[in-house]
């Protein structure tokens, strides 16, 4: 599978290791897709957890609502855990996140990161 900038997937992310999340979940692809048709073999992502906070942690979160692509729970991208994951483990695409869920990804990165 060659992973889509802005799409969400269910991707293996075992073993877990320290802060990292483990387990099979859905994660955002924030590379662009042509580094992805460039024969790279593996994609930027940030991982997705259901366990949302109640206060607003944004830059290090960004809240998905349920419903959003195949998101059966409401969710937080969690920008602080950006992982570079083999594309062989990005096991079904869940579908392309909303625009203003984007652009809130994009300011949580460059706020984040000091851009």
């Amino acid at each position: 599978m060659t992973p889509l900038q802005w799409h969400l997937y269910v991707v293996d992310l075992e073993p877990r290791v320290g802060t990292k999340p483990g387990k099979q979940r859905p994660a955002l692809a924030i590379q662009p897709s042509e580094f992805g048709e460039a024969g790279l073999g593996s994609t930027v992502i940030i991982p997705v957890t259901t366990k949302t906070l109640d206060d607003d942690a944004f830059p290090l979160r960004v809240r998905i609502p349920k419903g959003i692509t195949a998101l059966t729970q409401q969710s937080d991208l969690l920008i602080d855990q950006i992982l570079a994951w083999d594309n062989t483990l990005f096991r079904r695409d869940l579908g392309i996140i909303p625009d203003e869920i984007r652009k809130r990804v994009v300011n949580a990165l460059r706020e984040f990161l000091d851009l």
